[in-house]
């Protein structure tokens, strides 16, 4: 009999228990030889969890195992394999389709008969109710700390440090917080702060020198302005993904704030104006860039120069494209001159802050605020479609009964059309230009004036985009609010 001997410890396990590595080949050496079978393979995992099955030498056994090169696998003890019911009966299953068992030494079983595979099951799922009991005292215990003290339960980021449990500022780290914070409000991007940054030589919390993604998670963290957010986050299929917002727990005045909330809020929304431009938005010989939509493909018109240069004389030719026209993909050729659209379009800006409320009528975008709504519901639709796709591959499964399987989808398709109604009333909604234009007014010094990357920043706290059509007829889609 052809064997495979899979051990394995964690370090805590290894400590307090005594399941070391040692023992477990004794023990199954042993068995090997009671049971009249060639001495095994042994495959080894030191100071790794049985939570799932990504494990280097777990991985192992089971590429061996497709080879066909196993007639047994055989553990200790079935923790040993895994704690989660799922994972062992996939495991079970697969060796049964490369005709292999499983055997546990101190459990006394193996899947080569009907008694071992319900055995199996039995143990398999009190390992599995162990391993959830103590994950659930864990977080119950890290929730209560959470909603009725002030400890810091995460890792402190830029600008803090932890003392005695607590988040504490760090002085230094906190200037360079105040430097982000005052080149935002300035209309700088997150590119050209850790350039000024670096250029005053400060490092992140690492040591490393800042980039635009390092900048970007100090600065949106709300954490700077006081708040403790937690349970904002969760680990699924091995991937980090966010909770609904309803499950998180969020504490204002949680510790001393760097940036004073209000001014934080202010930041992120002149942060979110800028994000139309991207890599652009610190340019100035295109004010429109990121904002200029191909109305007839959909695709961004980007700024293109061309200098002419000839014996009488020379100069520069500026003008915006539609980059699938230029790139090939087959929109039609159709262009607009760079000043004769900028001066209309900052005309239009112009007589918006002169024209009464009452009299405006312009195309508004729905506010961040609308458009994070509808991505919620989205995701909470999809997140219902995904569960009555499961509920029904479990009654394919004989998993639950066709009478569970319709109270389930009872109860789910109600939450559905809730949602669906929700979705429907928030597409709906209307939104106030008033606030649109009092923001011109206020903004206009800055985008009639010299200062051209001034301008291009104030033009994109109130256009949202600028779609062009055969090169002259122009529409444009204005913020709600900046």
């Amino acid at each position: 009999m052809r064997s495979a001997a899979y051990i394995r410890v964690s370090t805590d396990e290894q400590v307090e228990k005594g399941n070391s590595l040692k023992e477990q080949k004794e023990r199954l050496s042993a068995y090997c030889v009671a049971m009249g079978w060639e001495q095994p393979v042994f495959f080894e995992d030191d100071g790794f969890s049985a939570k799932d099955m990504r494990r280097p030498a777990a991985q192992e056994v089971i590429s061996r195992v497709k080879n066909h090169d196993f007639d047994v696998v055989i553990t200790s003890k079935l923790d040993r394999m895994s704690r989660d019911l799922l994972d062992m009966l996939q495991f079970v299953k697969l060796l049964e389709e490369h005709d292999c068992n499983y055997v546990s030494a101190s459990e006394g079983f193996d899947t080569s008969t009907a008694v071992g595979r319900m055995v199996l099951q039995l143990l398999a799922i009190f390992a599995e109710f162990e391993r959830e009991r103590i994950s659930e005292r864990v977080k119950d215990n890290m929730m209560s700390l959470a909603r009725n003290t002030d400890k810091a339960l995460t890792r402190p980021c830029f600008g803090y440090n932890i003392i005695d449990g607590l988040y504490i500022v760090n002085i230094e780290e906190a200037k360079a917080v105040q430097i982000m914070a005052n080149l935002a409000e300035q209309g700088h991007g997150y590119r050209m702060i850790a350039k000024t940054l670096n250029d005053k030589g400060y490092t992140t919390k690492k040591g490393k020198p800042w980039d635009q993604v390092n900048v970007k998670r100090v600065i949106r963290n709300r954490t700077i302005a006081g708040f403790m957010v937690y349970n904002a986050r969760k680990s699924k299929n091995g991937k980090t993904v966010m909770r609904d917002p309803k499950e998180w727990i969020i504490k204002e005045d949680h510790h001393t704030a760097i940036i004073e909330k209000n001014r934080h809020d202010k930041i992120l929304a002149i942060l979110d104006s800028r994000k139309p431009a991207n890599k652009h938005a610190d340019s100035e010989t295109y004010l429109l860039t990121g904002l200029i939509k191909c109305g007839h493909c959909g695709r961004n018109m980007k700024g293109s120069t061309a200098r002419v240069r000839r014996t009488t004389a020379s100069y520069d030719y500026y003008r915006y494209i539609c980059s699938s026209y230029t790139l090939g993909y087959g929109c039609k050729y159709h262009a607009v001159h760079r000043d004769d659209l900028e001066k209309e379009i900052i005309g239009n800006i112009n007589r918006l802050a002169e024209t009464s409320s009452k009299e405006l009528k312009i195309l508004v975008a729905p506010s961040s605020t609308a458009i994070d709504e509808v991505e919620e519901l989205k995701n909470q639709l999809t997140k219902i479609n995904n569960r009555i796709q499961k509920q029904i591959e479990a009654y394919t499964n004989d998993l639950i009964s066709a009478s569970d399987l319709k109270v389930a989808s009872e109860r789910a398709e109600k939450e559905r059309e809730k949602l669906s109604s929700k979705l429907e009333k928030a597409l709906k909604r209307k939104v106030d230009a008033g606030d649109l234009k009092e923001n011109a007014s206020k903004l206009l010094g800055e985008i009639m004036g010299a200062d051209r990357v001034k301008a291009k920043v104030a033009i994109r706290k109130l256009i949202n985009k600028i779609e062009i059509y055969d090169g002259q007829n122009i529409e444009i889609t204005w913020h709600a609010l900046v």
